[in-house]
């Protein structure tokens, strides 16, 4: 068991390659990124053991499955919001391309012009002006365009972007309107960001009182323990303490996730 969970580990921990091809259905962490997170966990597992424990011991024990539980976590909440960066500039991308096909310009020079507009506005450090780069350098390699988005479509694993692929490849080979089908696509994923970025602003207040809240026990019992002396005394180092403060931090972690699951509004 023990084996698996360090192999999950060492999977977890990948390092960002520069010259790979993305894949947003997973996240690599930069080294800095590695460093900041496992120094995090180690924290928060050495606060736990201290207030809740009065000992390193359960540190000793759990480190371990807690790095692989803490990293797995941040794993998949990076993932989420590097899948909304890329949504979002995506959007941006449909509507430069849209603006230079009204222009006049075919789909494949729409979207060499639309390159430039991308890395003035995000720079060429951003998640799609990357791609535009890669698709680029696949379109001057006499690759499809609706082939490419495809590919894009399947590594980014994003709603949206499938949905424009699928829709752009059937009305390229069928020989649809492009121009109209981008611009409407644009107008609708753009509605639709509108609408998370409501619902973002309506719940931040929320999300600070929770990430509050979710500090607030900790705060408590530290601070009743340095102007207190001796007030968790009863509580630790006996079978009892132990199964009661065990109780105490299940329901603690129970109560986090059900308001993360609240708190999470799926568009």
């Amino acid at each position: 068991m023990m084996k698996k969970i360090l192999t999950k580990i060492i999977i977890l921990t990948k390092i960002k390659n520069k010259n790979e091809i993305p894949d947003y259905r997973n996240y690599s962490f930069s080294m800095a990124e590695l460093i900041r997170f496992i120094l995090e966990a180690c924290g928060i597992l050495g606060i736990i053991s201290v207030l809740f424990y009065d000992s390193f011991l359960p540190f000793y024990l759990l480190i371990i499955p807690f790095l692989y539980f803490y990293l797995n976590r941040k794993q998949k909440k990076l993932c989420i919001r590097q899948k909304q960066v890329l949504e979002n500039q995506f959007r941006e991308m449909i509507l430069a391309v849209s603006s230079h096909l009204q222009a006049g310009f075919s789909v494949e020079n729409a979207f060499y012009e639309a390159y430039r507009d991308m890395n003035v506005l995000y720079g060429r450090d951003s998640l799609m002006v990357k791609e535009m780069v890669l698709m680029i350098r696949k379109l001057d390699n006499n690759e499809q365009l609706e082939q490419i988005l495809m590919e894009l479509a399947k590594r980014s694993d994003c709603e949206d972007i499938c949905e424009f692929a699928g829709v752009f490849m059937i009305a390229k080979r069928g020989g649809g309107d492009i121009r109209s089908i981008i611009a409407r696509t644009a107008t609708m994923i753009g509605d639709k960001i509108e609408v998370k970025r409501e619902i973002e602003t309506i719940m931040s207040e929320k999300k600070l009182e929770q990430n509050v809240m979710q500090c607030m026990p900790f705060f408590l019992i530290g601070y009743l323990s340095l102007t207190t002396k001796g007030f968790f005394d009863s509580l630790y180092h006996n079978l009892f303490g132990i199964l009661l403060m065990t109780g105490c931090l299940i329901v603690y972690i129970f109560s986090v996730f059900v308001s993360e699951k609240i708190l999470a509004i799926d568009i």
